[in-house]
């Protein structure tokens, strides 16, 4: 897959055009939220979506195994457990993008359409850190530090790795904070320099070709979040 896809399917995203997810802890509440306040974009720095998109809301222990956790229907949705780690994942449904204007319907129910999708946003934040945090916690599109990221400092790298069915996922396009640092390489793994303090948000993009005959493509992305000290 040619890099050029790859950016063009982090543009069509609806969830992407300069949007962000992230989650805000507070002891053991974690909220999804959504909106521009992350990534610095122009816009509301905060936006609603419908709690029904949100497919899955999942906690795990510093194993990597997950906990019973219990999930709010209401916007915004959250979750309630002690997490090392805590994910997200919602979808919007299909998009088609037709010469008057893009519909959050498949290409079947639209005339004239000259390209459509499928999406899936994610975001995994890290709370807490052992070594068997570095593989996937599930078999969605799912980025994974190779250590501890919460000790790293500005300045320094963080190598990643991208997974996708619970295996290394090639050609899958990294940004930071909303601009492209790089895409993964045959073994999935990416370096991404921190430059900014606090709050960290690097998000990964992969698009696939989809043959349910409602769109052309599936568009998968996901986000890891944590904080620097």
């Amino acid at each position: 897959m040619k890099l050029p896809l790859l950016l063009l399917s982090i543009l069509l995203s609806p969830l992407a055009f300069g949007h962000d997810l992230w989650i805000e802890r507070s002891g053991p509440l974690h909220t999804l939220s959504y909106g521009h306040e992350r990534s610095g974009h122009e816009g509301a720095k905060r936006l609603e979506y419908k709690p029904e998109t949100v497919r899955q809301a999942r906690c795990f222990d510093e194993s990597g195994q997950e906990l019973r956790a219990e999930q709010g229907r209401q916007f915004p949705v959250r979750l309630k457990g002690d997490c090392a780690v805590s994910w997200f994942q919602l979808s919007s449904g299909y998009w088609s993008k037709t010469p008057y204007g893009t519909k959050n319907l498949p290409r079947t129910e639209v005339g004239a359409v000259i390209e459509s999708w499928r999406s899936f946003e994610a975001i995994k934040r890290i709370d807490h850190w052992t070594h068997l945090l570095a593989g996937p916690l599930t078999q969605e599109l799912e980025l994974a530090p190779a250590g501890d990221p919460r000790k790293l400092k500005v300045g320094e790298k963080l190598r990643l790795r991208a997974f996708f069915l619970g295996k290394p996922a090639a050609n899958v396009s990294v940004a930071y904070f909303g601009r492209t640092r790089g895409v993964t390489g045959s073994d999935g793994t990416v370096n991404i320099r921190l430059t900014e303090p606090g709050v960290q948000l690097v998000q990964a993009s992969l698009e696939l070709p989809l043959d349910d005959g409602k769109a052309d493509k599936t568009l998968h992305s996901s986000s890891l979040q944590f904080e620097l000290p």
